[in-house]
């Protein structure tokens, strides 16, 4: 058993090495030059029809808003709390700076996929309209196999990995905060899921319409508060990140100093990991969306990087300004310490709190993902029975879950490489008239 979880972990790292980060910013750099910078120059208009197409018109299941709702709550997670923080402790400042390039790149990534997806999706037996990866790889390339298979590497990482490392995450937070025993956090987190998930498409989407913006302004409110309690050192800080950038961090503290490569590694590692560009999530939701404009939902769709990159900076600043990054802390300790600066003991209960609901929206939003990616597989009857596991499966998530997160990794890492490889022909596409 010990030597099945080392080739496991083993494989995850390597899959989720450096080539796989080259292989993700040059398909970035790639559409950026091919599609002419499109994501700096509709970067406005993007931002603009996030507020004024929410309403959408034409056929779909759920609002133009309603959507990048759903697709915010499935990417901003813990990750935005925890991973950055990690980010900081193990490549120093300056990953904050390489975060910022991987989100830019992450952009057009998000724009093509979406694009691709909305442009192909279908309208199930039970009027829901699918699409993602596996429709535009079917339809495109007419290679079923690599469709079915990106699907099941998708509902299965869902099913098995997402259920349970979130819960996991979330019930230890649990435990630690306020003495829950896991087990009950666990349970009394599938029901919450289970509440919402059970009504299908449209009451996933009521719900994150509501909880995304009340969670990301909460998080926000909360961080700008240690921010201006820390004003005069702003100027400092961003000064420093862009230094640290392109020069090697010394040892401070507890902090045992990096080199500019490893920066690089983990900045641009954080930011793919946070936004998801490439995996082929954003697509699947936005192509339930009211709309009769696939430019414009992937304007939106695109728009939503931008978010989630907000929410990640907040995170980095904050540890960065108050100066507990040198600490040798890391994950969500480290933003912890943060917010006890200003906060004390009850910072923890507001980190406890952003990573409930960050952690809570991710299982719902991606629920309905690998929902998606089963339905294209046996059809339409099996819903309600993945809705079912997916709660029972959370119930786990107070047992160890190391080889669960490698496992999830090598799924994810799949799925990436699948849908990569895809876009990078079908990009094509969008110079010209899509065909339907």
């Amino acid at each position: 058993m010990a030597l099945f979880e080392h080739l496991i972990q083993s494989a995850a790292t390597a899959l989720w090495g450096l080539p796989m980060l080259l292989f993700l910013a040059g398909l970035g750099i790639y559409f950026t030059v091919r599609l002419r910078a499109h994501q700096f120059r509709h970067l406005c208009v993007a931002l603009k029809l996030a507020y004024r197409y929410r309403a959408g018109e034409g056929e779909g299941n759920i609002s133009p808003l309603q959507s990048l709702m759903a697709a915010l709550g499935g990417i901003i997670g813990n990750g935005n709390i925890a991973g950055v923080a990690t980010a900081i402790a193990v490549g120093g400042p300056g990953s904050i700076f390489w975060l910022w390039l991987a989100s830019l790149v992450a952009m057009i990534i998000v724009y093509v996929e979406t694009k691709l997806g909305v442009s192909y999706r279908k309208k199930s037996t039970d009027g829901t309209y699918s699409g993602g990866p596996m429709y535009y790889i079917e339809h495109l390339l007419g290679w079923r196999w690599l469709a079915v298979l990106f699907a099941l590497a998708m509902g299965f990482k869902t099913l098995l990995a997402t259920a349970t490392i979130q819960s996991n995450s979330i019930a230890l937070a649990a435990q630690t905060s306020f003495g829950i025993p896991m087990p009950l956090a666990c349970l009394v987190l599938s029901l919450l899921v289970w509440l919402v998930i059970i009504g299908g498409l449209r009451s996933i989407a009521r719900t994150l319409e509501k909880l995304t913006p009340l969670m990301v302004l909460f998080y926000l409110a909360a961080g700008t508060g240690i921010l201006l309690a820390n004003a005069t050192r702003f100027p400092a800080m961003l000064r420093f990140i862009v230094e640290s950038a392109f020069r090697p961090s010394g040892a401070a503290g507890g902090f045992a100093g990096v080199t500019v490569l490893l920066a690089i590694r983990y900045g641009v590692a954080r930011g793919f990991f946070s936004n998801e560009a490439g995996t082929g999530s954003a697509p699947i939701i936005y192509a339930t969306a009211r709309s009769t404009d696939a430019e414009k939902l992937s304007l939106v769709a695109m728009s939503g990087v931008v978010v989630d990159t907000i929410v990640a900076t907040l995170t980095a600043f904050l540890i960065l300004i108050t100066g507990i990054w040198t600490t040798g802390q890391t994950s969500t300790a480290l933003t912890t310490a943060a917010f006890a600066t200003l906060y004390g003991p009850a910072g923890g209960y507001l980190v406890f709190l952003a990573s409930f609901l960050f952690g809570y929206s991710s299982m719902v939003a991606w629920a309905f993902y690998g929902e998606q990616c089963f339905v294209y597989i046996l059809g339409t009857r099996t819903r309600k029975i993945f809705r079912w596991l997916f709660c029972v499966i959370i119930l786990f998530g107070f047992l160890q879950v190391e080889t669960v997160w490698s496992i999830g990794d090598i799924m994810n890492g799949l799925i990436v490489l699948i849908n990569g490889v895809a876009i990078f022909y079908l990009v094509k596409y969008l110079e010209r008239p899509l065909l339907h």
